[in-house]
């Protein structure tokens, strides 16, 4: 009879081992409570030296030369605008032609009038997805009809189809080449993993400066922020076509355009479909930040009804854009699946699409006839006041609570933490950062991590990129603790999964200026509202990673420690969770960046530090302040990056 297999003892020099005080101090989360511990008393030697200046917060002499050449080079900019060739001959001619087209898109809308808007919109929902998405879409755009929106909703559109355009007429070439170029790709890559890393708001002033405020650089912006997904997608999907039907299609003889057209495109279509669909969704969230630059439309609504306070406002303008975002989310998605054109008998195609379209053209003929443009405001419901009305009750019943949570918050948990890294010496808060880099993920993060704090001091807005940083720690240990709570249970409870999976999609669907309503609505005005959105934000990606890491460990692996009378705690800490590493480090990775990008978002509520310098630095024209605040945010989001990104597994 054999003997059961045992497991096998850690090694004594991998984290996590135990034994003696040397393998102690290696095990990776002592390393890092030792760090946190030098950085603590580094904080209290300085406090009891009176702050110094020598171990103080980052010299800002190079921060304000850096700021003031940034006002200067701005300052031509305005004044050179319409005399510099530069501008005369290439930006000037993108601004006018992005503006253009945006403004005949517009059009062309209103040339349709609501009723050919809305038909159109339900007949391409339904060939696509069926009669549910289709009823969707009308539902929709009765949203945008019955909240009064329907011309800011009309803007959105008109934006999110020119950026899109942009984004997918340069993204899928380039994806394309990317696929069938192993040197482009390697090229491309790391480019594409920082402009992802790149939260929001930093994409705003650099094209503020080059396009001015308005619907151009709205749309480059958004075009910009959703191209990463279109190169990216459209490279996997080259590259995973059969290496087989590439071989056999070159042996007849084809050119290298011929494997393209007639092989790897085809081959790779519902793959790229789904880079357009997430082009789509994140055109349908940046544009809707954009509004803080000028774009007007549905994001404009919300931004204006949350600096009054206006919870009824923000939330009709809310729901439009969370009906938009969920009705082109199913469209996208159901194309990239197919749709539902294939089911109709070849014979039947052509009579089919001649119907539709005169259907369309008799209605659009008959509603402009009879002067119909958008839907008339006067016919809109105006829900604001119920909601207004429901938020002060909220706030009546509950609103002490909240108050009493959000002051615990600040006093004992956020001002605590933002005075440690704001007050303590900043060479040791660099020092730190390059050293957990190190722990956590390697040499070469150590370096990345480094640099990148010492690029926010230079920078000049030391302070606030660290009050920036303790909200981002602050919210994420709440976010992964939650995450990795609630992915648990999903992973061990199939009904709880299946309630939450759709949940989980629709709440990723969701642009994040969204999420500040609800937050605004408990919490009123202030850093609290920005770190609860940013949570809710960040979870869905977490749970997920959390319950498909989990599913993936394999059931050989989970039977042979249940046979040695593993408990379900122990088959959790010992077997699944340790298997899963790699998915949980991605979560923890995601759910930093994401609550970094909500964060800085938060501003518009009341969050300050860096996201406050950009709009301050948007709204009074100082551009200096707000570029230097978009760098720094870039910079945090690339230490965060790279801290979490976990080390690398040695080749063999």
């Amino acid at each position: 009879m054999t003997q059961p297999a045992t497991a096998p003892a850690p090694n004594r020099g991998e984290p996590g081992g135990v034994g003696g005080g040397g393998s102690l101090l290696r095990n990776t989360w002592v390393q890092a409570s030792l760090v946190i511990v030098v950085l603590v008393a580094g904080y209290w030697a300085s406090r009891a030296l009176g702050h110094p200046a020598w171990a103080g917060g980052f010299p800002t002499a190079v921060g304000d030369r850096f700021m003031s050449l940034l006002d200067e080079i701005y300052a031509w900019i305005v004044v050179n605008r319409n005399n510099s060739p530069l501008f005369l001959y290439f930006f000037n001619y993108i601004s006018v032609g992005l503006g253009s087209a945006v403004v005949l898109i517009n059009r062309f809308l209103d040339f349709l009038t609501w009723p050919g808007v809305t038909l159109i919109g339900v007949i391409l929902a339904w060939r696509a997805a069926g009669w549910r998405v289709a009823l969707l879409v009308l539902v929709t755009f009765g949203v945008f009809a019955l909240s009064g929106l329907w011309n800011e909703s009309m803007t959105t559109l008109a934006l999110v189809f020119a950026s899109v355009a942009i984004a997918l007429l340069f993204g899928i070439p380039l994806g394309i080449l990317a696929g069938r170029s192993e040197r482009f790709y390697r090229g491309v890559r790391p480019v594409l993993d920082f402009m992802q890393i790149m939260p929001a708001f930093a994409y705003l002033l650099p094209f503020v400066l080059l396009f001015g405020i308005g619907n151009p650089a709205a749309a480059i912006v958004t075009a910009v922020y959703a191209f990463p997904p279109a190169v990216r997608i459209t490279a996997l999907a080259i590259r995973q076509v059969p290496k087989g039907a590439l071989e056999a299609t070159a042996s007849l003889g084809s050119t290298p355009w011929q494997i393209l057209t007639k092989v790897q495109l085809p081959l790779a279509k519902r793959t790229i479909l789904l880079g357009v669909n997430q082009t789509i969704m994140l055109a349908v969230s940046m544009v809707v930040i954009a509004s803080v630059i000028g774009a007007g439309g549905l994001g404009d609504a919300i931004y204006q009804a949350l600096s009054k306070v206006n919870v009824g406002e923000a939330f009709q303008a809310g729901l439009a854009i969370v009906m938009l975002a969920i009705a082109m989310d199913r469209v996208t998605g159901a194309v990239g699946k197919g749709g539902r054109e294939s089911r109709v008998p070849e014979n039947r195609r052509l009579p089919l699409r001649g119907a539709l379209l005169a259907l369309v053209v008799a209605v659009v003929a008959v509603a402009r006839m009879l002067g119909v443009g958008g839907w008339p405001r006067d016919l809109a419901v105006d829900i604001s006041d119920p909601v207004n009305a429901l938020y002060d009750a909220i706030q009546d019943t509950i609103g002490p609570a909240t108050a009493a949570l959000a002051t615990w918050l600040l006093e004992n948990v956020l001002g605590p933490l933002a005075d440690l890294l704001m007050n303590s010496p900043w060479w040791l808060v660099v020092l730190a950062g390059a050293a957990l880099g190190w722990i956590f993920a390697g040499a070469r993060a150590a370096v990345v991590s480094g640099a990148s704090l010492v690029g926010v001091g230079l920078l000049g807005v030391w302070n606030d990129a660290m009050d920036t940083l303790s909200q981002v720690l602050v919210a994420s240990v709440i976010t992964i603790a939650l995450g990795v709570l609630i992915g648990v249970l999903m992973s061990r409870n199939d009904v709880l999964a299946a309630v939450l999976r759709p949940i989980l999609d629709a709440m990723q669907t969701l642009p994040p200026f969204v999420y500040l309503i609800p937050a605004v609505a408990l919490f009123t005005i202030g850093r609290v509202p920005a770190l609860v959105a940013a949570v809710v934000f960040a979870l869905p990606p977490v749970i997920r990673l959390v319950d498909d890491g989990i599913r993936g460990v394999p059931a050989p692996t989970l039977e042979a420690a249940r046979s040695q009378g593993s408990t379900r705690r122990q088959l959790l800490t010992k077997v699944e969770l340790p298997l899963a590493r790699g998915s949980l480090l991605l979560a923890v990775n995601q759910g930093i960046i994401l609550v970094l990008s909500m964060v800085v978002i938060g501003a518009l509520v009341g969050a300050g530090a860096l996201g406050n310098d950009v709009v301050v630095g948007l709204a009074q024209n100082q551009l200096g302040l707000g570029l230097a605040s978009g760098l720094a945010i870039v910079c945090l989001g690339l230490f965060l990056d790279r801290v979490t990104q976990g080390r690398r597994p040695s080749r063999a």
